[in-house]
């Protein structure tokens, strides 16, 4: 096996990669031919044109069978392989202006010989134009259908545009009629059916000024009465159009819900009169300040 081993490797070293495949890719603007190498090819490539014939000599390579293939094409004519020793001459007989252009593979397992005219052709010209119309042959939308699109649009915008218009006159329609119904009496006993619009505020809740809100509880859309703190005292006022100030308290003031709607059942024929104001409502709105001015 060693000695196998070590036969294998000076086959290598003498004879360097071989040709295990090519493959010829006849293209109408150019002839590829592609050769595959049992080990990455190292060796130098040595080229030399004379007339129409290019011939190329790859050292350190080996191919078993010799090729001698006739092709078809305005580039190259005819294609020779042959080994010589521990080289390989490739012999290609091509067309007028057609150079040569050898690249390899990143792993260099792989060679290509690109037979490329020296100019454009015609033929290069017809291809390109052929791309050309092929890009532009892509489907792509009519006029007409455009047409159809912005006038799709238009319409959605303009129904938008309505729906819009209509619920801005419904929305103030609604708001003129809420302003215009007459106030009902306000009692205690319907508040208490409803849930409290706003919860106990805690003492550090809310500050402006040294006055916090201890409770507050809204009557309706424009009224709400509050217990606020101020220094060592609460206050209870009605918060409105005008503040009116019920009653104020140092001692056994409110520290639970309960206890801040028991006291509102105690003022409930004060709030209620207030609510029945009707057209005696300023008069009623000086007696509350007559009464906060004694407090």
């Amino acid at each position: 096996m060693k000695k196998l081993a070590l036969l294998l490797l000076l086959s290598t070293v003498v004879w360097g990669s071989k040709i295990l495949s090519y493959n010829i890719y006849d293209r109408h603007e150019r002839v590829d031919i592609m050769f595959t190498f049992d080990t990455p090819y190292e060796g130098v490539l040595r080229q030399n044109t004379q007339d129409n014939v290019i011939t190329i000599k790859l050292e350190e390579a080996s191919i078993d069978t010799p090729l001698n293939k006739i092709i078809s094409s305005e580039y190259l004519k005819k294609l020779t392989i042959t080994p010589i020793g521990d080289q390989i001459e490739i012999t290609a007989q091509v067309g007028s202006n057609v150079i040569l252009q050898a690249s390899k593979t990143s792993d260099s397992y792989g060679l290509r010989l690109r037979f490329t005219p020296l100019v454009p052709t015609p033929m290069m010209g017809a291809g390109t134009m052929k791309e050309k119309a092929a890009l532009s042959s892509l489907p792509t939308k009519n006029s007409s259908e455009f047409e159809r699109s912005y006038y799709v649009v238009i319409g959605i915008l303009i129904v938008g545009i309505v729906i819009l218009f209509w619920l801005k006159q419904n929305i103030a329609k609604k708001a003129t009629a809420l302003h215009a119904e007459p106030k009902t009496p306000w009692s205690f006993s319907s508040l208490a059916k409803k849930t409290p619009v706003s919860a106990p505020i805690s003492s550090n809740a809310l500050e402006s000024g040294g006055v916090q809100i201890r409770f507050q509880k809204t009557l309706d859309a424009a009224h709400s009465v509050a217990m606020l703190d101020f220094g060592t005292q609460s206050y209870l006022v009605l918060l409105g159009s005008s503040t009116i100030l019920l009653d104020k308290f140092q001692d056994n003031i409110p520290i639970t819900q309960n206890e801040f709607d028991t006291l509102l059942r105690t003022k409930h024929q004060e709030l209620d009169s207030f609510f029945q104001l009707g057209h005696n409502q300023d008069e009623t709105f000086d007696s509350y300040k007559e009464k906060a001015s004694f407090i």
